[in-house]
């Protein structure tokens, strides 16, 4: 008893070890592997290269140059000046002898040629069955 009167009365420290936030990491874990468990179970196969060699593709793309000058347009065919028909028998031509996804082309055009004349030049490649069509820079 203190001199005033009251009683003082000393607690005894809790012994116990609170729980309640092991069971709380523990709850956000079990959803955690419970949504990452069915994901473990899909997967891909990928054809990993294997070292020696670099393959070479034979099949080089086929260079389509565009330009204008003096107002005309140029068409050149891997550095060949020919006409716009000439490009559509190349067209022709490549579509047949290659594969289908094998016939490649890449696009090279001038600043100063219109981007109309390019769309129809692809559109016209696609027609004649190339599917692969690259750009370049002149």
């Amino acid at each position: 008893m203190a001199a005033n009167g009251t009683v003082v009365i000393h607690e005894m420290p809790k012994s116990d070890i609170n729980t309640t936030p092991l069971v709380d990491v523990m709850l956000v874990l079990l959803i955690i592997f419970m949504i990452t468990a069915p994901l473990v179970s899909h997967k891909v196969d990928a054809q990993i290269p294997q070292p020696g060699q670099p393959q070479i593709d034979p099949t080089q793309p086929i260079q389509v140059r565009i330009s204008m000058a003096g107002g005309l347009r140029q068409f050149y065919l891997d550095d060949q000046m020919t006409d716009l028909e000439g490009l559509r028998i190349a067209f022709r031509q490549e579509g047949r002898k290659r594969p289908e996804d094998q016939a490649t082309f890449k696009l090279a055009a001038d600043d100063s040629v219109p981007y109309e004349q390019i769309t129809q030049l692809i559109a016209g490649a696609q027609q004649a069955g190339v599917r692969q069509f690259g750009f370049a820079d002149l």
